[in-house]
Protein backbone atom coordinates (compact mmCIF):
# COMPACT_ATOMS: atom_id res chain seq x y z
CA UNK A 1 0.00 0.00 0.00
CA UNK A 2 1.54 3.22 -1.11
CA UNK A 3 0.57 6.68 -0.27
CA UNK A 4 -0.84 8.69 -2.70
CA UNK A 5 1.27 10.94 -4.56
CA UNK A 6 1.51 14.97 -3.94
CA UNK A 7 2.73 16.71 -6.30
CA UNK A 8 4.30 19.97 -4.55
CA UNK A 9 4.36 23.21 -6.11
CA UNK A 10 5.88 26.41 -4.93
CA UNK A 11 4.93 29.40 -5.88
CA UNK A 12 7.30 32.41 -6.09
CA UNK A 13 6.91 34.44 -3.32
CA UNK A 14 5.23 38.28 -3.65
CA UNK A 15 7.64 40.96 -4.56
CA UNK A 16 7.68 43.57 -1.96
CA UNK A 17 6.19 46.99 -2.74
CA UNK A 18 8.06 49.82 -4.77
CA UNK A 19 8.83 52.17 -1.36
CA UNK A 20 9.76 55.53 -2.06
CA UNK A 21 11.64 58.24 -0.19
CA UNK A 22 10.05 61.35 0.59
CA UNK A 23 11.93 64.24 1.89
CA UNK A 24 10.91 66.31 4.71
CA UNK A 25 9.49 68.96 2.42
CA UNK A 26 6.47 66.61 0.73
CA UNK A 27 3.47 66.03 2.26
CA UNK A 28 1.70 62.81 2.83
CA UNK A 29 -1.37 61.95 0.55
CA UNK A 30 -4.76 62.91 1.29
CA UNK A 31 -7.48 60.43 1.73
CA UNK A 32 -10.80 61.24 -0.33
CA UNK A 33 -13.72 60.33 2.05
CA UNK A 34 -15.98 58.65 -0.42
CA UNK A 35 -19.13 58.33 -0.11
CA UNK A 36 -19.15 54.83 1.31
CA UNK A 37 -16.81 55.99 3.44
CA UNK A 38 -19.07 58.36 4.64
CA UNK A 39 -21.86 55.90 4.96
CA UNK A 40 -19.49 53.92 7.56
CA UNK A 41 -18.79 56.62 9.61
CA UNK A 42 -22.71 57.46 10.17
CA UNK A 43 -23.40 53.81 10.55
CA UNK A 44 -20.70 53.35 13.13
CA UNK A 45 -21.74 56.89 14.79
CA UNK A 46 -25.71 55.72 15.36
CA UNK A 47 -24.44 52.46 16.43
CA UNK A 48 -22.23 54.21 19.14
CA UNK A 49 -24.86 56.60 20.19
CA UNK A 50 -27.35 53.73 20.48
CA UNK A 51 -24.44 52.19 22.80
CA UNK A 52 -23.96 55.25 24.55
CA UNK A 53 -28.10 55.21 25.42
CA UNK A 54 -28.15 52.02 26.02
CA UNK A 55 -25.26 51.90 28.76
CA UNK A 56 -26.76 55.12 30.07
CA UNK A 57 -29.91 53.93 30.91
CA UNK A 58 -28.74 50.48 32.47
CA UNK A 59 -26.47 52.62 34.56
CA UNK A 60 -29.53 54.83 35.49
CA UNK A 61 -31.35 51.54 36.45
CA UNK A 62 -28.58 50.13 38.60
CA UNK A 63 -28.24 53.49 40.56
CA UNK A 64 -32.07 54.14 40.80
CA UNK A 65 -32.06 49.79 42.46
CA UNK A 66 -28.88 50.36 44.78
CA UNK A 67 -31.17 53.56 46.19
CA UNK A 68 -33.84 51.66 46.77
CA UNK A 69 -32.40 48.99 48.65
CA UNK A 70 -30.91 51.51 50.65
CA UNK A 71 -33.84 52.91 51.39
CA UNK A 72 -35.23 49.49 52.30
CA UNK A 73 -32.73 48.30 54.64
CA UNK A 74 -32.95 51.87 56.30
CA UNK A 75 -36.52 51.38 56.89
CA UNK A 76 -36.03 48.22 58.10
CA UNK A 77 -33.16 49.45 60.58
CA UNK A 78 -36.27 51.97 61.78
CA UNK A 79 -38.84 49.26 61.92
CA UNK A 80 -36.69 47.45 64.00
CA UNK A 81 -35.91 50.34 66.50
CA UNK A 82 -39.39 51.14 66.84
CA UNK A 83 -40.31 47.20 67.83
CA UNK A 84 -37.65 47.59 70.43
CA UNK A 85 -39.80 50.88 71.58
CA UNK A 86 -42.96 49.59 71.37
CA UNK A 87 -41.83 46.49 73.72
CA UNK A 88 -39.88 48.89 76.00
CA UNK A 89 -42.92 50.81 76.34
CA UNK A 90 -45.54 47.46 76.38
CA UNK A 91 -42.84 45.95 79.71
CA UNK A 92 -43.45 49.42 81.28
CA UNK A 93 -47.19 50.04 81.00
CA UNK A 94 -47.48 46.23 82.45
CA UNK A 95 -45.09 46.91 85.29
CA UNK A 96 -46.96 50.31 86.16
CA UNK A 97 -50.29 48.10 85.77
CA UNK A 98 -48.57 45.89 88.38
CA UNK A 99 -47.86 48.77 90.65
CA UNK A 100 -51.33 50.34 90.51
CA UNK A 101 -52.75 47.19 91.74
CA UNK A 102 -50.58 46.64 94.55
CA UNK A 103 -50.94 50.01 95.28
CA UNK A 104 -54.51 49.62 95.68
CA UNK A 105 -55.14 46.25 96.76
CA UNK A 106 -58.14 46.25 98.99
CA UNK A 107 -56.04 45.02 101.75
CA UNK A 108 -53.40 47.35 101.53
CA UNK A 109 -56.04 50.09 101.70
CA UNK A 110 -57.15 48.94 104.34
CA UNK A 111 -54.51 48.47 106.42
CA UNK A 112 -53.47 52.03 105.65
CA UNK A 113 -56.45 53.87 106.83
CA UNK A 114 -56.55 51.85 110.07
CA UNK A 115 -52.54 52.63 110.80
CA UNK A 116 -51.92 55.95 109.06
CA UNK A 117 -55.64 57.63 109.46
CA UNK A 118 -56.78 55.56 112.72
CA UNK A 119 -59.92 54.60 110.59
CA UNK A 120 -62.11 51.29 111.93
CA UNK A 121 -65.33 49.97 109.84
CA UNK A 122 -68.43 51.39 109.57
CA UNK A 123 -70.54 49.83 112.32
CA UNK A 124 -73.87 51.04 110.31
CA UNK A 125 -74.17 52.78 107.19
CA UNK A 126 -76.63 55.84 106.64
CA UNK A 127 -77.27 57.30 103.47
CA UNK A 128 -78.15 60.94 103.05
CA UNK A 129 -80.03 62.61 99.94
CA UNK A 130 -80.07 66.23 99.67
CA UNK A 131 -82.98 68.16 97.54
CA UNK A 132 -83.30 71.31 97.03
CA UNK A 133 -86.90 72.67 97.48
CA UNK A 134 -86.51 76.30 96.25
CA UNK A 135 -84.60 78.02 98.66
CA UNK A 136 -83.87 75.44 100.93
CA UNK A 137 -81.77 71.88 100.68
CA UNK A 138 -83.85 69.45 102.59
CA UNK A 139 -81.58 66.53 103.90
CA UNK A 140 -83.01 63.50 103.82
CA UNK A 141 -81.48 60.68 106.33
CA UNK A 142 -82.12 57.46 105.21
CA UNK A 143 -80.54 54.26 107.27
CA UNK A 144 -81.18 50.37 106.08
CA UNK A 145 -81.19 47.83 108.10
CA UNK A 146 -78.00 45.74 109.11
CA UNK A 147 -78.01 43.09 106.28
CA UNK A 148 -74.84 41.30 106.93
CA UNK A 149 -75.53 38.12 108.54
CA UNK A 150 -72.20 36.63 107.81
CA UNK A 151 -69.69 36.32 110.78
CA UNK A 152 -65.83 38.41 110.92
CA UNK A 153 -64.11 35.30 110.11
CA UNK A 154 -66.33 34.88 106.79
CA UNK A 155 -65.83 38.62 105.67
CA UNK A 156 -61.82 37.91 106.58
CA UNK A 157 -61.54 34.89 104.28
CA UNK A 158 -63.45 36.51 101.50
CA UNK A 159 -60.78 39.81 101.69
CA UNK A 160 -57.65 37.56 101.43
CA UNK A 161 -58.99 35.30 98.92
CA UNK A 162 -59.84 38.31 96.59
CA UNK A 163 -56.38 39.79 97.58
CA UNK A 164 -54.94 36.30 96.52
CA UNK A 165 -56.59 36.59 93.00
CA UNK A 166 -55.74 39.83 92.52
CA UNK A 167 -51.99 39.31 93.33
CA UNK A 168 -52.80 36.06 90.88
CA UNK A 169 -53.78 38.27 88.31
CA UNK A 170 -51.05 40.48 88.67
CA UNK A 171 -48.50 37.78 88.58
CA UNK A 172 -50.15 36.41 85.28
CA UNK A 173 -49.25 39.97 83.79
CA UNK A 174 -46.20 40.29 84.87
CA UNK A 175 -45.13 37.06 83.36
CA UNK A 176 -47.21 38.14 80.04
CA UNK A 177 -45.23 41.03 79.77
CA UNK A 178 -41.38 39.21 79.82
CA UNK A 179 -42.68 37.49 76.83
Amino acid sequence: MGLPAVKHEYAPLSSRPHLRVVGPDTKAPVRKNTPVRQAGHATAYQAFVFFATVVAVVAVLGVGRIWLSVQAAEASIDCGKLQTEIKAARYEGDMLQIQASALSSPSRVQAMAQGQLGMAPATSVSYMKITSDGDQKVAVVDTPPQASTRPAMVDSLVRVAAAEARMLLVGDVGLASSR
